[in-house]
């Protein structure tokens, strides 16, 4: 059981070159965050407590020209709460030029 609205968001086609923000909502009685951990460089986060709102920014760099065609993406942020549990949210997108 996941303690976010939507724990995976799709963003559907992005153009390469533009910085994305999601949002995901936490749902009522979530257990306390001990850490946030984005999967890889390209993804920060920010995390307000009092609203239950976890801003992730995607930094959706340009494709490297080795790469053909559309690129599909799918970025993991890890959930660890303080009663151990972790729980795993997830950007989805396929990128163009």
């Amino acid at each position: 059981m996941s303690h976010w609205k939507n724990p995976i968001i799709n963003l559907g086609m992005i153009k390469a070159g533009t910085p994305k923000k999601v949002t995901f909502e936490a749902l009522p009685g979530m257990p306390t965050i001990e850490s946030i951990k984005p999967y890889c460089g390209c993804t920060t986060s920010q995390y307000d407590r009092e609203k239950g709102l976890l801003t992730i920014t995607y930094s959706n760099s340009l494709i490297p020209m080795q790469v053909k065609g559309m690129q599909a993406i799918n970025k993991r942020i890890d959930i660890l709460y303080t009663n151990g549990l972790t729980e795993v949210l997830t950007i989805q997108a396929t990128r163009t030029r």
